[in-house]
């Protein structure tokens, strides 16, 4: 047993290495995510402002939480998302994409929320969030892509309820948009409100993508030269998200994700419809360090590559393994089975489903299949 303390919190958790899988497919109901249609031919002011609009003061809610707790958690990084918001509208528009900014524009007309604001909400990705990534195939070389987005570690811990501050207020904003071109569905992604990077998402026929995050000794560092304008990169959601666009194959896609620069470190899990298409690219802001493939997984006798926060090279820290126990359950459904079913049990089982677990995705390229649920983890749960 160890004992950790997180903001006054103090809990006994077991550093678990066992698969702790359960039957949990199907969802309970309701935990289906509402779908929205953004439309790429309409002006890009005009595109998120059904999903965004019943949701602004929810949206204002959780920005405002998050640059108080990290603020108090990281006054260094508080103090330089506050700078950044002090620009000015013109000055923050100007990190992003022209028609990505003119997007956030129209959250702005929608919502009321402050640009600034609004900006650094587009960047929270790079601050903080935990997760599980998963790319599977079976023997036969059927591709499955699936995730658990965790959220909100550190920002807040609600001593009342026994739950995480912001990942509760996250929860309320989720919904999958599908992606219009051209009268066609162009591709299908999860989002929060308010947010329009890209980080689950995937493309019929063509590739799937989720972001994990990443943290090494130049994360602030980078960030700040990008926020500053001294780094001239994409932030990672909009990267992302532009790749999912513009690119059609998988190999284009890897290309793309492995060498364009982005405002800081990440690992970026990327699926595709044919055999052996799956790799964990390993981030730096200047490009990829490592790629690990499916290929390489499939030499070694495995049908997987599985990605946490950390290293896949590196033994995972005993105060938050939960790449072990995923592994196990892997290996315990067994390639042969591998199912959107199975898969969902296995991101349901502690700790990869925790206290900070927001949604679960299920993405299956080669027919389109594309399923999003709503996740809870409540007590007794790891907190992460």
């Amino acid at each position: 047993w160890y004992q950790r303390r997180v903001h006054g919190l103090t809990s006994m958790v077991v550093s678990e290495t066992t698969c702790r899988m359960e039957q949990s497919w199907p969802p309970p109901p309701g935990r289906a995510l509402p779908w929205y249609t953004i439309d790429l031919d309409a002006p890009p002011e005009e595109r998120w402002y059904e999903a965004v609009k019943p949701r602004a003061a929810q949206i204002k809610a959780m920005i405002t939480e998050v640059i108080r707790t990290v603020t108090l958690g990281n006054p260094t990084v508080g103090r330089i998302l506050q700078d950044f918001v002090d620009l000015g509208a013109d000055n923050v528009l100007s990190r992003f994409p022209p028609e990505y900014a003119a997007e956030i524009r129209g959250i702005y007309a929608a919502t009321g929320i402050d640009v600034g604001l609004l900006c650094v909400y587009q960047i929270f990705y790079e601050v903080e969030g935990l997760c599980t990534s998963i790319v599977t195939q079976t023997p036969e070389g059927d591709i499955r892509h699936t995730r658990n987005l965790d959220f909100g570690l550190f920002l807040g811990w609600d001593k009342a309820n026994s739950t995480w501050a912001l990942t509760e207020l996250l929860r309320p904003l989720l919904f999958n948009a599908k992606f219009m071109k051209n009268g066609q569905n162009l591709y299908n992604a999860t989002y929060y409100a308010g947010y329009i990077g890209l980080l689950t998402g995937a493309k019929k026929g063509g590739f799937s993508i989720t972001v994990d995050s990443r943290y090494d000794t130049n994360l602030d560092k980078y960030l700040y030269e990008w926020l500053t304008g001294k780094w001239q990169a994409l932030e990672l959601g909009i990267l992302t998200r532009t790749v999912m666009e513009n690119n059609n194959t998988y190999d284009d896609a890897l290309k793309s994700l492995s060498t364009i620069p982005i405002a800081g470190p990440a690992y970026i899990i990327l699926g595709g419809a044919k055999t052996d298409e799956g790799a964990i690219i390993t981030r730096n802001a200047s490009g990829a360090i490592d790629v690990w493939t499916l290929a390489q997984q499939k030499a070694a006798g495995k049908y997987y590559v599985l990605e946490t926060n950390y290293d896949h090279w590196k033994p995972a820290p005993f105060f938050d393994n939960r790449r072990t126990p995923a592994e196990k359950c892997l290996e315990k459904v067994g390639a042969e089975n591998f199912s959107k079913e199975t898969l969902y049990n296995v991101l349901s089982g502690k700790p990869n489903r925790n206290m900070l677990t927001t949604y679960t995705s299920l993405m299956h390229v080669p027919s389109g299949d594309y399923e999003a649920y709503m996740q809870y983890c409540p007590p007794p749960c790891d907190p992460w």
